[in-house]
């Protein structure tokens, strides 16, 4: 089922969908009846097709003959009588060509009359056919109680003439018993019905089937719309936060520069003169962490003056690599995790490149370690191959929750307590800057690994 973010856009088109049904039902209920009225109105004028050639066939007869020399109306319109015998005819009535009664059969039909509006639609030569449904036998003829008898009845008025077609003798009316043609017009009502009923379901079922297919195709064009949107808003995030870096990163110089007197003087300090109540080994470890800070801004400051001065020099993957034990080994001993640095490779890279390259595998090396339990093993491998040197950081931790996967790289996304969640949105950027890509290759129980791709030039 087709889910929509927004429910306006499911309500209109639920209500489209209705309303598509809705005309369909209307149209096929129409067609319906005008097809039903059609079919009946020809099985109904179908025996004033028979009746009047027979009838006009026995004028002529009649008139051939010459059994009345004066050819009189009234004796050659009795000769269309005998069809009163013929089986399913209850009556027949003859008028003369002004309207006047002159005979019928039989004789206890009652009001044999012919009325104005038949008269006149007679005089244009088209028969007139009707079906009575229920047609009470007790006005029509004698011998019946009120109610007591009614029966389905077709009553067919015919225009006569002799051989001269121009030459209206008069008419004829035949009442007939229709009970065959009822139970053939229900027949025929009770087929169209069932055709009608299969018609409405396969309509229904095909509207339904387009209707839901247009709300999974417009549900999952608004997803893509939607997630197209995100993924500009997170575009529009990087490059303002790209941005706000390049201002910090001039501040930042300066304040590393300044820092590195003091820091300078701190580990003179702890290094040659230890104070009262602190132990060597307290002091060896002031030093060695002052020292660390220290060789951390001077890289820093360097990579930084680099970029400012536009000095260009190479180093091979062997001496990035060493780099980055260097940084990260004494943070592995502290945790009691095993840093294991591959061989690197003979090739060089630019100095800028490289320098960001060290600045990323040194974060993801930091939450590596975090993530390890003690005694485990971070695995740190530089590699180039066609051109490209790849960086992979792998560790043996239990693995990054899912829920934080969607937006791993999202700046407040952390899976460690206290965690500011910048190091790999920072470390993305970082690498976007100098042309390469960060991706997650896996996570789970056994770890996590990741790999940076950038390009050797």
């Amino acid at each position: 089922m087709a889910r929509f973010r927004h429910p306006r856009l499911g309500l209109i088109t639920a209500f489209a969908g209705t309303a598509l049904l809705a005309i369909f039902v209307a149209l096929l209920l129409r067609f319906r009846d005008e097809l039903r009225a059609d079919i009946r109105r020809t099985i109904i004028e179908r025996d004033a097709a028979v009746l009047h050639p027979v009838a006009l066939q026995q004028l002529a007869e009649r008139e051939a003959a010459g059994r009345d020399p004066a050819n009189r109306p009234d004796a050659l319109l009795a000769a269309v009588l005998g069809a009163a015998r013929q089986r399913g005819i209850f009556a027949v009535a003859i008028f003369d060509a002004d309207g006047n009664t002159l005979q019928a059969l039989p004789e206890g039909q009652l009001f044999v009359e012919l009325p104005p509006a038949d008269f006149f639609q007679l005089l244009d030569g088209d028969p007139i056919s009707r079906y009575h449904a229920a047609f009470a036998l007790d006005l029509a003829f004698a011998g019946f109680s009120a109610g007591e008898k009614t029966a389905p009845v077709l009553e067919v008025l015919l225009p006569l003439h002799g051989r001269d077609a121009g030459r209206t003798l008069g008419f004829a009316r035949y009442t007939i018993d229709a009970r065959p043609l009822a139970r053939e017009l229900a027949a025929i009502d009770t087929r169209i019905d069932r055709q009608t009923a299969i018609t409405l379901a396969l309509g229904a079922t095909l509207i339904l089937g387009v209707v839901l297919a247009a709300a999974y195709a417009l549900a999952r064009a608004q997803r893509t719309i939607a997630d197209r949107n995100a993924r500009l808003t997170r575009s529009q995030f990087e490059l303002t936060l790209s941005a706000q870096a390049s201002a910090l990163g001039q501040i930042a110089s300066h304040l590393i520069h300044g820092l590195q007197g003091p820091v300078a003087g701190l580990r003179a300090v702890v290094t040659h003169r230890e104070g009262a109540g602190a132990t060597a080994a307290d002091w060896q470890s002031a030093a060695d962490y002052t020292e660390r800070l220290q060789t951390l801004i001077a890289e820093t400051v360097g990579l930084l003056g680099d970029a400012g001065t536009g000095t260009v020099y190479e180093l091979s993957g062997t001496e990035l690599l060493a780099i980055i034990a260097r940084r990260n080994e004494a943070s592995a001993r502290d945790h009691d995790v095993v840093l294991r640095v591959g061989p690197g490779f003979s090739g060089m890279i630019g100095s800028h490149r490289g320098g960001v390259l060290c600045l990323i595998a040194t974060n993801l090396v930091q939450n590596a370690i975090a993530a390890s339990r003690p005694g485990g093993a971070v695995v740190v491998a530089l590699d180039q191959a066609a051109g490209a040197v790849t960086l992979t950081v792998g560790d043996a931790g239990a693995g990054i929750a899912p829920e934080l996967l969607p937006r791993l790289f999202e700046p407040g996304q952390s899976g460690r307590p206290g965690g500011s969640g910048l190091g790999l949105a920072i470390s993305r950027l970082l690498a976007r800057q100098i042309g390469g890509e960060l991706t997650l290759l896996k996570t789970g129980p056994a770890g996590t690994r990741f790999q940076l791709t950038v390009d050797a030039g």
